[in-house]
């Protein structure tokens, strides 16, 4: 057999073979993080407030890692409401394992405006991009998927050393200042009366002529 023809028929047959891997694999499924923190959104300013995003105050930064492949990266700041979506990883329907490794962001993620209605947390407008820093990982977990499993697709949020989120300000209470006392009239002055036993009173002394 020509050596030409061998060669683009080997290659075609691992072609082939890679094509079935992939098929295999499936249609990847997308799966929530439970558990993760709710924040709400804030108030910025005493006088006229201004509503805000929060989030935490320093986002956790998930990857999932398929040896050293990076499957997924993600920033998650945390939920607005409870009733809200959580945030979903997408990974291939098979039988696999990988790492989840959590790590807390070395900056802080400052609030941004909530400039639209809806409730996933992305909705307000971020001016600037967020740089993460130098994430500092805190737990390692594993993840083991099974084909045509969507649950053993789910974990849970690994909560981070700092887990707290953004508060608002709010106007100092005034000073609570005590009611003056009534102003009451001043009392009568009582004049007494001569008494019936008491002496006349000595008439003045004639002038002289």
């Amino acid at each position: 057999m020509d050596s030409k023809l061998g060669l683009a028929l080997s290659s075609l047959a691992l072609l082939a073979l890679g094509t079935t891997v992939v098929a295999c694999a499936g249609t990847p499924i997308p799966a929530p993080i439970e558990g993760e923190p709710v924040c709400a959104d804030i108030d910025i300013g005493t006088t006229h407030a201004t509503k805000m995003i929060g989030g935490l105050t320093y986002p956790v930064r998930l990857r999932i890692l398929d040896g050293k492949n990076v499957m997924m990266k993600m920033i998650l700041s945390g939920k607005r409401l409870p009733s809200d979506p959580s945030s979903h990883t997408l990974l291939p329907d098979d039988n696999a394992e990988y790492a989840l490794e959590w790590a807390q962001c070395a900056n802080v993620r400052a609030p941004r405006p909530a400039t639209a209605p809806s409730k996933t947390r992305h909705a307000g407008k971020d001016t600037t991009a967020y740089d993460c820093g130098e994430a500092v990982v805190y737990k390692t977990d594993k993840l083991v998927t099974k084909k045509h499993d969507a649950a053993s697709h789910a974990f849970s949020f690994s909560t981070p050393p700092k887990a707290d989120c953004w508060s608002g300000e709010v106007a100092p209470a005034a000073p609570v200042v005590p009611p003056a006392p009534p102003v009451s009239a001043p009392a009568p002055v009582e004049t007494a009366a001569p008494s019936a036993s008491a002496p006349p009173a000595a008439s003045a002394a004639p002038a002289r002529k």
